[in-house]
C-alpha cells in the first residue's frame, strides 16, 4: 500500500484582523494535520478533514478570529489546488 502525502502551504488573513496566519496543511492517508504560525508560535490541529484540522489549529485565537479567518477567500483557492 502506498500512502499519498498532500502538502499545502498558504497564508490566511481577514480585513478586520491586524495579523495574518501562515498555515501548513498535511494529509497523512486521510488524517489531517494543520500547523498555524501565530505570532511565532506553532499551533497544531488534527482532524478528519482539512477544515476541521485548520479550525483546531486556529482555536487559540478565539471564536471570532477563527471564524473570520475561516471565511478568508484564500481558502477557495487552496481547495482548488491540484494535489
Amino acid at each position: 500500500m502506498r500512502v499519498t502525502l498532500v502538502r499545502v502551504n498558504f497564508r490566511l488573513s481577514a480585513s478586520r484582523l491586524d495579523f495574518y496566519v501562515d498555515v501548513r496543511l498535511r494529509d497523512f492517508d486521510g488524517r489531517w494535520l494543520a500547523v498555524s504560525d501565530i505570532s511565532g508560535e506553532h499551533e497544531i490541529g488534527l482532524g478528519c478533514n482539512p477544515r476541521e484540522a485548520l479550525a483546531a489549529s486556529l482555536a487559540a485565537l478565539g471564536t471570532a478570529a477563527t471564524a473570520a479567518l475561516l471565511a478568508d477567500a484564500q481558502l477557495i483557492g487552496v481547495s482548488k489546488r491540484p494535489r
